[in-house]
């Protein structure tokens, strides 16, 4: 997280349920032009808050994963998009128009697994938070919200 913005606001979650509720929270502060950068072990919760907060902006039908397919766009109260950046090793190998129709000033932005493409990503969007979740054994996490203004502070 980078201490620039402020410092990480930390939740702790017990439960899947509070992982989506963080998501749901996180949502409701978002706008157009944000970028979210999620990071994490597999099986932190990271697709479990993306599709919380999802909702929270309006989707609608099924949420399947992007691991595949790099991404998917949504429409809700504006358009969304969901990345996964997992398969991509580096994007400087990549075709520049890979993840262009992904980023806007008019969508929202999450990106699962940015690893070394973070940087290049945070140039995308109008504000960026970062968002790690950390294993504490069984059902718990720990979430850390690192951002601008008052998303991450209220929560």
């Amino acid at each position: 997280m980078s201490p620039d913005r402020g410092g990480p606001v930390g939740i702790d979650s017990d439960s899947p349920e509070r992982t989506a509720e963080a998501g749901r929270e996180l949502a409701a502060g978002l706008a157009p032009g944000d970028v979210i950068l999620f990071s994490g072990e597999v099986g932190t919760g990271k697709s479990t808050m993306i599709r919380a907060a999802l909702r929270e902006l309006g989707v609608e039908g099924p949420i399947p994963s992007p691991t595949f397919t790099i991404g998917r766009s949504y429409r809700g109260r504006c358009p969304v998009s969901h990345l996964d950046l997992y398969r991509l090793g580096s994007i400087e190998d990549e075709d520049p128009g890979l993840l262009a129709d992904y980023f806007g000033p008019d969508r929202v932005v999450f990106v699962e697994w940015p690893g070394e493409a973070g940087p290049a990503l945070a140039g995308m969007g109008s504000r960026l938070f970062e968002v790690r979740l950390t294993h504490l054994g069984a059902d718990r996490r720990r979430i850390e919200i690192a951002g601008p203004g008052s998303t991450g502070e209220r929560l």
